[in-house]
């Protein structure tokens, strides 16, 4: 059976993970950014694959949803954690397969997701945190009015050759050598109930305005 679409926007729908998802996800190309490479997560064996089931079926610190586009196939993965039941706020994860980013399925997946968030699960804020580097994404979160709350470094894959490779040269201003051990700066980002529901109406007047110019 089917899962439900729990929002819509543009391309894509979402909905809650399911189990019959790890085949679809089996099937994605694999990263090949070193920037990128921890998302191309071991399934080969089933041990690998019910514990990365277990995290998004039956964890129950965190909520997992699938984010599916026209064609009905799973691009992506929405992910809460961090989640305060009492104060209604959580942290957010997102990302989406590789082939399909750039494209504008990001935008759409969030937008339908922040409409179940704070209209259907009625949460008061959500939180995020994005690599300083990742400027597209950054760009995207704040389009939706996200702001900007804090940074912090943490420790990132040390294979990855960001002093080295001048592939990397135009981001290295965001890592450092603590220790021996490579860091990325991430920014803390925020966006509450309010001012999305502000953005809402916004849009709204904008639409209408847009409708009286055409007639």
């Amino acid at each position: 059976m089917a899962a439900k679409s729990l929002r819509r926007a543009g391309r894509v729908s979402i909905r809650r993970f399911r189990r019959s998802d790890l085949k679809e996800r089996i099937r994605w190309p694999p990263y090949t950014s070193p920037l990128y490479r921890h998302l191309n997560y071991p399934l080969s064996t089933f041990i690998e694959r019910e514990r990365w089931l277990f995290t998004r079926i039956t964890n129950a610190g965190r909520m997992y949803f699938a984010v599916e586009d026209e064609h009905c196939a799973l691009i992506g993965e929405i992910s809460l954690r961090e989640i305060n039941a009492r104060a209604r706020t959580s942290r957010l994860g997102i990302h989406l397969v590789s082939h399909k980013r750039g494209c504008g399925y990001g935008r759409e997946a969030l937008e339908a997701f922040l409409d179940h968030y704070f209209q259907d699960m009625r949460y008061e804020i959500m939180f995020l945190d994005v690599a300083a580097y990742n400027m597209r994404a950054l760009r995207l979160y704040e389009s939706l009015c996200f702001e900007h709350i804090g940074s912090f470094w943490r420790i990132e894959n040390s294979d990855t050759p960001i002093f080295t490779d001048e592939r990397f040269a135009d981001i290295r201003e965001h890592f450092r050598k603590d220790r021996g051990l490579t860091e990325c700066r991430f920014l803390d980002m925020r966006l509450s109930r309010r001012d999305y529901q502000r953005q809402m109406l916004e849009r709204r007047r904008a639409a209408l305005a847009r409708e009286r110019k055409a007639d």
